[in-house]
């Protein structure tokens, strides 16, 4: 007979996992947030500190071998990560996948094809958008800002996301139950995630610059309008009358002229040349 020890795990690693699934069957939703949340925190710190090189406490003094800056970390970016991850994403995907598992056909091939159709053009392009423009928001951008980081982002990110995501969910509705299939998608997009802070990142810095010589361009164009401001427009009748002004101006010359000996001859006579 198998005792209860002898089948109990042993390894702390078998009881963490054990007691995640249990969480994972009784309380799914909360625990998928949980999730989501860590795995996103630990992306962005991974673009923060792997990637960008930043450090704890830098004061920008110190360089790195590119002769840049060292950028100190933020944190406030990895709490917009974290709380996208945990309270935008993460029930947005719990249901997702819910709905998803509630197409089903006779044939199992048309299923896959159905879910897989579903998945990468209806929720791909949607939390494609979704993560771009909540981040922007969570940054504090503007409506016209948050469009403009959309409409840079979207499409390299989307077709991006389909490498990635589109063998993921071929393997997640065949082989992986419904219960874990965020966890899968979520441990499959942790570099994903790392990918996406890093992007957000670069974005942000490029936007910044475009905007700073936006700014720059149209200060020009001001002081340039400013120095030669520009001359009304004259309507046709206001040319016109100016016209008849100067034409009867030249008549009234034309006259004095006659009058008083103008012209090539008249000035000679006045001058004692004639």
């Amino acid at each position: 007979m198998t005792s209860t020890a002898a089948v109990a795990p042993t390894s702390l690693g078998r009881r963490v996992l054990a007691a995640y699934l249990r969480q994972l069957s009784t309380r799914p939703l909360r625990t998928k947030m949980i999730t989501s949340t860590v795995l996103f925190s630990i992306g962005d710190s991974i673009a923060q500190f792997g990637i960008e090189g930043r450090r704890l406490g830098a004061d920008g003094s110190e360089v790195d071998q590119a002769g840049d800056p060292i950028e100190a970390w933020d944190p406030q970016r990895a709490a917009r990560l974290a709380f996208y991850g945990g309270f935008i994403f993460a029930p947005l995907a719990h249901n997702w996948l819910g709905f998803i598992e509630k197409i089903k056909y006779p044939s199992k091939i048309r299923t896959l094809a159905t879910r897989l159709a579903v998945d990468q053009f209806l929720w791909g392009p949607f939390i494609v958008c979704m993560f771009w423009g909540c981040n922007g928001i969570l940054e504090g951008k503007s409506i016209p800002e948050v469009k403009q980081k959309v409409e840079m982002a979207f499409l390299p990110v989307y077709m991006r996301s389909m490498c990635v995501f589109g063998p993921t969910a071929a393997i997640n509705f065949t082989l992986i139950p419904p219960q874990h299939r965020l966890t899968v998608a979520q441990i499959v997009g942790l570099g994903w995630n790392t990918y996406l802070s890093y992007l957000n990142h670069v974005n942000n810095k490029r936007m910044a610059e475009a905007n700073a010589a936006l700014t720059s361009a149209q200060a020009l164009e001001a002081g340039e309008k400013a120095l030669a401001p520009d001359l009304p427009a004259l309507s046709s009748a206001e040319v016109e009358a100016a016209e008849a002004a100067i034409g009867e101006l030249r008549k009234r010359r034309e006259k004095i002229r006659g009058e008083e000996g103008g012209g090539a001859t008249g000035a000679g006579t006045r001058m004692g040349v004639a």
